[in-house]
């Protein structure tokens, strides 16, 4: 069995879709589901909110990585892995926006997420991508810069085009 970890973020919407999708993964893989403000419960450990340190623990610990196309997805390929990755969808009410489809196709093409655009086909994705080479990032993103750093950078670039 796997560890997987299946987060869906801490926002306000609700992405019943990918819940359900994974709860014929509980009898097979272990799983830990973060649920957010989803009103599915999943047949398997769970829970709705997860303090940052234990996600951070929880990312670095997962074989595999099942997310929205949200900023946890940058958090798993700064640590050299491959999301699995499903796009919330503004037409089925799970956002406001297309926002999320749009940044998965642009990830999708770079390689750096495995996209799974029906999750009917989630357990078929998990199956291929529990070989190391298929979760493996080459080179992995260098690490977020502090916000110092941002300032410093920003600042530069300002002074750069404002002569």
């Amino acid at each position: 069995m796997a560890a997987i970890l299946v987060t869906v973020g801490m926002g306000p919407w609700s992405f019943d879709r990918l819940i359900r999708a994974v709860e014929p993964l509980c009898a097979y893989h272990d799983l830990f589901v973060q649920t957010g403000a989803s009103a599915v419960v999943p047949p398997c450990p769970h829970a709705r909110w997860i303090p940052l340190d234990e996600m951070q623990c929880r990312l670095s610990d997962a074989a595999i990585v099942i997310t929205h196309a949200g900023s946890t997805v940058r958090l798993v390929q700064r640590l050299g892995r491959v999301p699995i990755v499903v796009a919330r969808r503004r037409a089925l009410a799970e956002t406001g926006s297309d926002r999320q489809e749009s940044f998965l196709r642009v990830e999708e093409r770079a390689g750096r997420v495995r996209a799974v655009w029906a999750v009917e086909t989630l357990p078929a994705a998990v199956a291929s991508h529990l070989t190391p080479a298929a979760r493996k990032l080459e080179p992995a993103l260098p690490p977020a810069v502090s916000d110092e750093e941002l300032t410093s950078i920003l600042e530069r670039v300002s002074r750069r085009l404002l002569g």
